[in-house]
Formats: structure tokens, C-alpha cells, sequence
């Protein structure tokens, strides 16, 4: 595979280059390869699933089991990777450490990974480090600032400046879904209180759909949109409502920020159809400033090796921006 996403013989570029081997450990699926850092060349893609259930030595076990398969590869062709990186979806501090445990308990990952394989490792937030990817190498090249935002399972971001993701003053700036919100409700007897995370991303969705139909989308927004374009009542709704609801943060993250473009990535972020069309249309139409609303709204360029390129380019500890 190369940097963009595309399938090759497997075979690296001519290029002596600086390998290192990138590794995306999702909460569904752990997704790693080989990467030229000097072009975002992928090779020997690897992927499988995350075993979330067997809990966090199973994880480590597969992550290692993945890197030593690849470093093994690399070395055999005189690419001997200098590091491993590692993202993750949760909350990482400037000194590479994982500071949460939404998705699973990987706090010693970097330790652990680093005493199976033997070379150093490093860890970031995977949107930190997918935005990277596409600020080297993807659809942010072009701009001097952009947003990405990654819409899947979850909701997150990362402003990057100048070809760099900013980190903010922990290392936690990533989040801009995940508070609740409160507004006055229309009758005037009180407060409604919203987490739209919880309610627009992928997960939501999916959640949101089986509590109004009574069964869960097989194919998540796939589904959806399928029976959407069907003419199904529930799905549409669902659809129009999340759209909403992220285009209209969406347009509050310009106006607070006011970049060059805005980038979408993830499964959700990346699909065509009902929601993209809704999305863009409550995010322009919120968007404060006139001159703004023409701003490009992009698609991550990259596609599923975004974080493994980015983990890749995962800098060494207390060297965040």
C-alpha cells in the first residue's frame, strides 16, 4: 500500500529512506505497516481485529505480535526501522503517556511494546497523529492551517498550524463532542443537557436508530444510508439529525479558529451521500463570517493508513508542538 491509501506490490520505494514502523490500535481493529517517513509509503499492511475482550495483555501480545512480523520483513531487506509508533484513541500526554482508558487499559503500552521488540517506541493520540499524515502527506498539504476532524465510532479533532498538529498545553487538545452541552428548552422550564457525541457520532447513530426502530443498522451508516435512499422515514431522520448537530460544531470550530480548510476523516467523516450533503450544509450555513463559508471542506486524502503514517511520524517524548 502506499501513503495514499492504494494497493502495490509490496514492494517499498527505491528510496534508501528512514523507516519506522506505525501502528493504529483502534478500538475495533489494529491496522500497522512499514513507513517511508521521507514519502508515506506503506508497505506490509497489516490488519486484524483488536481483542478489546481479552483485555490489555492480549492487546500488547498483538501489537507486538504484529511489530515483530514487520521489523522482521524490514530487516530482511536492509530497512531497519528506527522506531515503532503507536496511536491511540485515547487522551496522551506531551511525554507520550496514555491518560485514559475510554476504549481499554493500555497505560504501559509504550513500556511493554518496547521490552517485546526491542526498539523504542512512542505513542499519540491517533487524530494527532492522522492529521499529521495529512498535513505531510494528504489533502492539508496545500494549506498552511486547517482542522481535521475524525468522525467514526467517536468525535475529535486536531488543529494543525504550519504542517503541525497543535497538542495544546497537556497534550489534550482533541476533544470538541465529548462535553455536555446545555441550552434553555423552548417551554422555559429549565435547562436541556446534551452529550453529541453520544447522540452523532457513528456509535450514536447506530444507538439512536435501534431505540426509534427497534433493531440495530447490520452496517452501521452504510445501513443507513441505504435505507435512506430507500425512502425508510427513521433513517433519514437520524441521518438529517447527527448531520445537524456536527455540522453546526463544525461551524462553531471556524468560527472559533478560523482556518484555511476544514478536513474530514474516519468511516463517517469519509462517506458520501445523505449525511456528507446535510453536514456541509448546517456547517456553511452557521459559519459567522461571510468570506468563510466558501472555505474548502475536504476528505482525508489518506484513507485507512492515515494513522499508521501518522503513528510513524510520532515525535520522541516532551517533543510535541
Amino acid at each position: 500500500m502506499t501513503g495514499a491509501g492504494k494497493e502495490d506490490s509490496g514492494i517499498a520505494s527505491p528510496s534508501d529512506g528512514d523507516y519506522r514502523i506505525g501502528i493504529d490500535l483502534g478500538g475495533t481493529k489494529i491496522a500497522a505497516g512499514l513507513v517511508n517517513i521521507e514519502t508515506g509509503a506503506v508497505t506490509h499492511f497489516r490488519r486484524r481485529p483488536t481483542p478489546v475482550a481479552a483485555g490489555p495483555a492480549a492487546i500488547f501480545r498483538d501489537v507486538a505480535d504484529i511489530a515483530a512480523d514487520i521489523l522482521a520483513l524490514a530487516n530482511a531487506e536492509s530497512k531497519a526501522p528506527a522506531s515503532i509508533g503507536i496511536v491511540v484513541p485515547e487522551l496522551v500526554d506531551l511525554e507520550g503517556r496514555v491518560c485514559s482508558d475510554w476504549n481499554f487499559s493500555i497505560e504501559s503500552i509504550r513500556a511493554q511494546i518496547e521490552g517485546m521488540i526491542g526498539i523504542p517506541a512512542m505513542v499519540d493520540s491517533d487524530v494527532r497523529a492522522a492529521a499529521h499524515a495529512e498535513a505531510r502527506f494528504g489533502a492539508g498539504v496545500p494549506h498552511r492551517s486547517f482542522v481535521y476532524v475524525s468522525l467514526g465510532t467517536g468525535m475529535s479533532y486536531s488543529l494543525v498550524i504550519d504542517g503541525q498538529p497543535w497538542s495544546g498545553a497537556n497534550g489534550f487538545a482533541i476533544h470538541f463532542a465529548s462535553s455536555s452541552l446545555a441550552l434553555p428548552r423552548d417551554d422555559d422550564t429549565g435547562l436541556a443537557v446534551a452529550n453529541a457525541e453520544n447522540f452523532a457520532s457513528g456509535k450514536g447513530m447506530q444507538l439512536s436508530f435501534g431505540r426509534r426502530s427497534g433493531m440495530l443498522p447490520e452496517d452501521g451508516v452504510r445501513t443507513l444510508e441505504a435505507l435512506s435512499t430507500n425512502g425508510d422515514l427513521t433513517s433519514r431522520r437520524v441521518i438529517d439529525e447527527a448531520a445537524e448537530v456536527t455540522g453546526r460544531l463544525i461551524a462553531q470550530m471556524v468560527n472559533m479558529l478560523d482556518p484555511e480548510a476544514v478536513i474530514l476523516g474516519g468511516g463517517l467523516g469519509c462517506s458520501t451521500g445523505r449525511y456528507r450533503e446535510r453536514l456541509e450544509q448546517y456547517m456553511r450555513d452557521n459559519i459567522f463570517a461571510e468570506r468563510c463559508r466558501s472555505m474548502p471542506l475536504l476528505i482525508a486524502a489518506l484513507g485507512e493508513v492515515a494513522g499508521v503514517v501518522g503513528s510513524a511520524l510520532a515525535k520522541p517524548s516532551g517533543n510535541h508542538r
